[in-house]
């Protein structure tokens, strides 16, 4: 059975409401009920309830990769940097892929913004939605109103640092925290497989 917070709050000895508040990090709590609070939560093996969070918060820790194929040489380094940064936040993955059809390509970006995803990433030029309900950063191209990530050189393509930096820029951007600018140039890499 599912440990819950209410189960927390009879271990811990306090009512539902002082855990969600120690688990929020209220600093209004003392160090005596917080240390009780998170004693319980180790005994009992509590895992907060994303989706319950998530309803109250009105925010759902996702953000979409869209990508055109999962086969080019790039994309294994690409997603290892992207999830290198994503997986020391909050948020999750949800990948897509468009297969070069722009009929897909809108259907899988309708399907992001009905899990209503914080932000998207995406990896397919010429089927791109155009205008987004959610920021998108765009990986070599450009779009108005998109935070673009592009290379010097045109034929150069995603890699581990790319994945890396995108996975930065989008986050900070859902954050509200500074972006260093509209639009990232990449120095030139050595490779010539396109997108």
């Amino acid at each position: 059975m599912k440990v819950t917070m209410q189960d927390v709050a009879l271990e811990a000895g306090v009512d539902k409401a002082t855990v969600s508040r120690v688990l929020k990090g209220d600093h209004r709590i003392s160090e005596k009920t917080r240390v009780k609070v998170m004693d319980a939560v180790r005994a009992l093996n509590y895992r907060l309830d994303k989706n319950a969070r998530n309803l109250s918060t009105n925010r759902s820790g996702l953000i979409g990769l869209v990508v055109r194929d999962f086969t080019p040489d790039w994309f294994s380094n690409f997603i290892s940097g992207l999830d290198r940064t994503i997986s020391n936040s909050e948020y999750e993955i949800i990948l897509k892929r468009t297969e070069g059809s722009p009929l897909r390509a809108a259907r899988e970006y309708g399907k992001l913004i009905d899990r209503s995803v914080e932000g998207i990433i995406w990896i397919d030029p010429e089927n791109f939605p155009g205008e987004s309900a959610a920021p998108v950063v765009t990986i070599g191209f450009r779009y108005p109103g998109s935070y673009p990530v592009i290379w010097e050189r045109e034929f150069d393509v995603p890699t581990f640092e790319t994945g890396v930096l995108a996975g930065r820029l989008i986050l900070n951007i859902i954050t509200g925290k500074p972006v260093p600018s509209k639009e990232i140039v990449i120095k030139s890499t050595y490779s010539r497989e396109r997108l």
